[in-house]
């Protein structure tokens, strides 16, 4: 099975993940996405960022690829506690996700906005004093990194924090609760995915390195760790990612279209099944750990 033909070339995730079809899936995973990284970490803001903002009194705040602005409305309860006003501005390539703004706490705003076009609006740079990134790591290719960073660098004003989270995207772990239990069907999705990944250039090797890379494009005062998921979630750290594999049968083209093709769409929705009734017998998959790195711009 070559790389080349696994899984369709076309795929654009500022896009796919937008589709009609899949909208409010999508803003689900989400959502229960947002709860794993929260029991995962223990806050919304590394302790670091709090003690450096503590004296602020107003904080401007963007969250890049916002999705549908579930870290900022957390993050404003957060703050109501704590007695902080802020402005927290969300911004994300296609709005299907976002809620009404009559539903939003006043301090949020959530805008359309493709975070890698230049030049980035004259108003937001060196307007935030931080800029949250979360689960962007399917957008970057070739472990490139400057369109990212160099975007939160330009938004941050002197001595503003960037903090970002990535599942370990370059790290598969499929585990079965016993040796009777088979995993062969989520072992098998999880080398079809590898391998389309390499075919798109996303491996990951990065999130092993991203204080490095904050480093080398700037950023000061960077801190990076890796958190291990927690047992009691794994299970719903699986059904996250089975509501992923779910809708990924629209790469794969239908068998009276392409019935040479190494895996049709027939084939994928049978071996997707076969997967869940191994979930369903205690086989869990995810990814080991969350990297979070922190980084300062200079003053």
């Amino acid at each position: 099975m070559s790389n080349d033909s696994v899984i369709d070339q076309k795929y654009d995730p500022s896009t796919y993940w937008v589709a009609p079809a899949r909208n409010f899936r999508t803003s689900a995973r989400l959502h229960l996405q947002h709860l794993l990284f929260q029991n995962t970490l223990g806050y919304p803001l590394e302790p670091r960022i709090w003690d450096s903002t503590a004296s602020s009194e107003a904080l401007k705040v963007a969250d890049l690829g916002c999705g549908n602005g579930v870290w900022l409305t957390d993050f404003d309860s957060e703050l109501t506690k704590r007695g902080i006003s802020a402005q927290l501005d969300g911004y994300d390539v296609s709005p299907i996700n976002f809620p009404a703004p009559a539903f939003l706490p006043d301090s949020v705003t959530l805008k359309k906005l493709d975070i890698y076009a230049k030049p980035l609006p004259e108003e937001m740079v060196g307007a935030y004093d931080i800029v949250h990134v979360r689960a962007i790591s399917s957008t970057i290719l070739n472990s490139n990194l400057t369109p990212l960073l160099s975007t939160a660098l330009s938004l941050l004003k002197s001595g503003g924090w960037l903090q970002w989270e990535e599942s370990r995207a370059d790290v598969h772990v499929v585990q079965s609760p016993s040796p009777e239990v088979s995993k062969s069907a989520c072992d098998t999705i999880i080398h079809i995915l590898k391998a389309g990944g390499e075919a798109r250039r996303s491996t990951f090797e990065f999130l092993a390195e991203a204080d490095r890379h904050l480093k080398e494009h700037g950023f000061e005062d960077v801190q990076m760790k890796m958190t291990e998921t927690r047992k009691q979630d794994l299970k719903a750290w699986t059904e996250d990612y089975l509501m992923v594999w779910e809708e990924l049968a629209a790469f794969f083209p239908p068998k009276e279209k392409q019935p040479e093709a190494p895996m049709t769409r027939e084939a994928w929705v049978d071996l997707f099944a076969k997967a869940v009734g191994e979930t369903e017998k205690g086989v869990v998959v995810h990814q080991g750990s969350i990297m979070s790195a922190v980084g300062r711009k200079a003053l």
